[in-house]
């Protein structure tokens, strides 16, 4: 039973993962395209209408889609005063008692108001309120899909702490 399970939480491991740095790869478009918008607008004095707008949208597509993989690498900014000094059995306690009261309530309201936005974003073809007015409804929807891998991911780092503490050991 343990390790079809361990099968499972490297599974969600992995799409965490593969997801978050497969975006984080977005940053070297992003300063390429800043760079070229200072060019155009400091020595062509030319400025786009698209480019600080296409920034902004790529870096919310950025920052969502790293969540599940910072959160599987314990990377989130935490207030530290307590949790170093305990132990890894006090952590765990810390973890499933905190992640049951505070993280899934959060994430569960996030990914279902996420993907009700999302969806309605598509049905009216939803664009951004600028002049060059892309679609808004593509990050809407990587807003849901990086909230319901953030939950997935919670629910895997809830079922390690919640089996090393009744079983005391890692999977």
């Amino acid at each position: 039973m343990l390790n079809a399970l361990a099968k499972v939480l490297s599974g969600i491991d992995k799409i965490s993962e593969y997801v978050g740095k497969a975006f984080s790869f977005l940053v070297i478009l992003m300063v390429i395209l800043q760079v070229i918008e200072v060019f155009r607008r400091y020595v062509l004095e030319a400025p786009t209408i698209w480019n600080w707008e296409l920034v902004m949208l790529l870096y919310g597509a950025h920052f969502v889609m790293g969540g599940a993989w910072v959160l599987k690498n314990d990377g989130h900014v935490r207030t530290d005063v307590i949790y170093h000094k305990l132990s890894p059995k006090q952590k765990a306690w810390f973890d499933l008692i905190l992640f049951t009261c505070i993280f899934f309530v959060f994430a569960v309201v996030m990914t279902y108001k996420g993907t009700l936005h999302a969806l309605y974003s598509i049905s009216v073809n939803e664009r951004t309120y600028t002049l060059w007015a892309p679609p808004f409804w593509p990050l809407k929807i990587l807003f849901a899909l990086g909230f319901i891998m953030l939950l997935l991911q919670g629910f895997a780092k809830w079922l390690r702490d919640l089996i090393y503490i009744v079983k005391g050991e890692r999977i």
